[in-house]
């Protein structure tokens, strides 16, 4: 027999333990393949196709994670298959097979499954490219969908890439054997098993880091999102992996001391193996929990985004149709009448108007960054028009007597203090200069942010009309809006609007259905480029458990047919069999969830929504994939390990 022989007949006999990984890198090849077809498209690569180029670029980030990702699996999977095998490879050393000999072996059998995984995947990637390529078409609403065609660099750059990925990685595993003599080879897996040490600093610190990330996130606002991302990330980094390599430790070694639950059913057997076994387990906790929280993490804001899209439009732009005339006497951006029989015509019902008139005035204003003050302009609103819009808004009216002032901004997710309640500020109109009081702000306008309205001062309406009393109309400032039933079915009225208007610089009319179609266009595109690259995470964290699972297979029918001699039953068998990989499954899914949980919460912020339904269909959906993956992988390993029992 040669060595080519025998590597094919140990991968044959190791079907079962590939099983996984094969499936796993089946996935990555073929959504890679996929992506790179639409890349390399011609119809892309010309500009053919509207938004395309705006994909194209999503896509190759998507390609530039599943590569890392690649490495990293492929690189743990490698280790994982040799590290298990010792005592073979000590075996077939002691039968004269050469060092050289035994690493062709195992570059043989590595190369033999990639080369496979890489043809099917490529094949199973050309297969389904043309229902991408109509999902894509039909996403964009492009005319004439994308033909599918033959793309021969997407070809050359998945099996060339593929192919130099595996050969490396399959070279650099063949230092795993490194030059241990036979009897260390043997040995190996005879090694008694050290109790884990167990740092109370070390616990600390990450209890701490968690502590530290989650406040981080939880308190994470859109002004001072881009200076914590890091710091939380690094911090949960920190904390995950000392809390399975340390804390989690410490809590079984104390839950081992319980007799009283020790001595009880199976428990004995299924907490020695644990205890024995966490330090190894620890590594693959920490990266199936992180990519866990990644996958829900990532997959739950694009979901909450695209769900929550509809809300963040009506928020961030308060009417269907509204513009702003700088010369309230007159209406030159645009006939109110022209917009209700364009309204009307189309069938669209109207259900509030807004028309009030305010002054631009001048004050200090702290800069969001520096904290210099700098000179700004609002719109000088009465309290009564504003509270007139609020109620069509459903949003609290103001209360001011007085002197008193508020503060209005636009934008929700920012939540920077501009003004403080209490503080004195000089309003100017023209010579004259008014001190109020500010009794707060709001973030969240009730008319279209544009030009002068873009930020709003409100006050007493006695105070309104001394300052107002002898401006003449013309220097006044008038905002219109209009509120529409099945405002999102408006995309070609809303066109036919801006034709109709004289917006020169196209910024003082704005349409809200354009704006918020394009958007949810863009995050339905990223949201199913995302989900194969979820999809792909999840697989490879089963993996991953999988791969964990299976390699000590024959360690385990060993266990496991002692302790049959011993008079266990196969319903306790299967207890114990199922108490071990639960853990494995779902210990990293805990804190994973509860990541992400955190994340959650800090998006919420961003947003000013409560995403708490949206966040439990992501998660509830992860757990459900979860539970079948392990469902099925527990039925293997029983029949597996059962099967062996005489």
């Amino acid at each position: 027999m040669n060595i080519r022989l025998l590597a094919k007949r140990n991968i044959q006999g190791n079907a079962q333990r590939y099983l996984a990984y094969f499936f796993s890198i089946v996935l990555s090849v073929s959504i890679f393949f996929i992506y790179a077809s639409f890349i390399f498209h011609p119809d892309v690569v010309h500009a053919n196709i509207p938004g395309g180029q705006l994909i194209s670029r999503g896509l190759i980030a998507a390609e530039i994670v599943i590569i890392i990702f690649s490495v990293f699996f492929i690189a743990y999977s490698n280790a994982a298959f040799i590290q298990p095998r010792k005592k073979e490879f000590g075996l077939l050393t002691l039968l004269g097979m050469s060092k050289s000999q035994l690493r062709k072996l195992i570059y043989l059998e590595q190369t033999m499954v990639s080369l496979i995984s890489i043809l099917i995947g490529v094949g199973l990637g050309f297969l389904f490219s043309k229902l991408f390529l109509m999902a894509v078409s039909w996403l964009l609403a492009v005319e004439q969908p994308i033909s599918f065609v033959f793309v021969p660099e997407a070809f050359v750059y998945t099996i060339v890439g593929f192919v130099l990925l595996f050969q490396l990685l399959s070279l650099l595993s063949l230092f795993h054997i490194g030059n241990a003599e036979v009897v260390d080879l043997l040995k190996d897996k005879q090694k008694p098993k050290k109790t884990p040490f167990v740092s109370k600093w070390l616990i600390a610190l990450s209890a701490v880091s968690l502590g530290v990330s989650y406040y981080l996130a939880g308190t994470m606002s859109l002004n001072n999102s881009y200076i914590r991302v890091m710091p939380i990330l690094l911090f949960v980094l920190i904390g995950t992996y000392f809390l399975f390599s340390q804390s989690i430790v410490a809590l079984c070694s104390r839950l081992y001391r319980k007799k009283k639950s020790l001595y009880g059913g199976t428990n004995l057997i299924s907490q020695t193996n644990l205890i024995f076994n966490i330090k190894d387990y620890s590594r693959l906790f920490f990266l199936t929990s992180i990519i866990t929280a990644v996958i829900l993490t990532a997959a739950g804001t694009l979901f909450m985004f695209s769900a929550d899209l509809k809300k963040q439009g009506m928020n961030n732009i308060p009417q269907s149709i509204g513009w702003v005339e700088n010369d309230a006497s007159i209406n030159s951006i645009i006939e109110p009448s022209a917009v209700e029989k364009a309204l009307k015509e189309d069938g669209f019902k109207i259900l509030y108007k807004v028309n009030m008139t305010g002054v631009p005035i001048t004050y200090m204003l702290p800069h969001m960054r520096t904290g210099e003050s700098n000179e700004n302009r609002s719109l000088l609103i009465s309290e009564s028009d504003y509270n007139n819009v609020a109620a069509l808004r459903k949003i609290d009216p103001a209360k001011l007597s007085g002197k008193e002032s508020l503060y209005v901004f636009p934008y929700g997710g920012l939540d920077y203090q501009f003004v403080q309640k209490g503080e004195q500020k000089e309003l100017h109109y023209g010579k004259q200069t008014i001190q109020v009081t500010m009794i707060g702000q709001r973030n969240q306008s009730i008319v279209a942010p544009i030009k002068s309205a873009t930020t709003l001062m409100v006050v007493d309406d006695r105070l309104f009309h001394e300052i107002t009393a002898d401006v003449p109309l013309k220097e006044k400032v008038r905002v219109r809006g209009y509120e529409i039933s099945d405002w999102e079915e408006s995309m070609e009225t809303s066109s036919k609007i801006e034709k109709m208007s004289n917006n020169p610089d196209q910024n003082q009319l704005q349409t809200r259905a354009p704006i918020y179609q394009e958007m949810k266009q863009g995050s339905i595109l990223i949201l199913f480029i995302g989900l194969f690259v979820s999809l792909l995470f999840f697989i490879v964290q089963g993996s991953m458990m999988y791969l964990r699972v299976f390699t000590n297979l024959e360690d385990k029918k060993i266990q496991i047919h002692a302790l049959h001699r011993l008079g266990l039953t196969k319903k306790e068998i299967r207890q114990i069999l199922s108490a071990e990989i639960r853990i494995l499954f779902f210990a990293p899914f805990l804190i994973g969830m509860i990541h992400a949980i955190i994340a959650y919460v800090a998006l919420s912020n961003l947003l000013g929504s409560n995403l708490f339904v949206y966040s439990a269909m992501v998660i509830g959906t992860y757990f459900l994939f979860q539970l079948l993956y392990y469902q099925v992988t527990k039925k293997m390993y029983e029949r597996a390990v059962i099967n062996s029992i005489k």
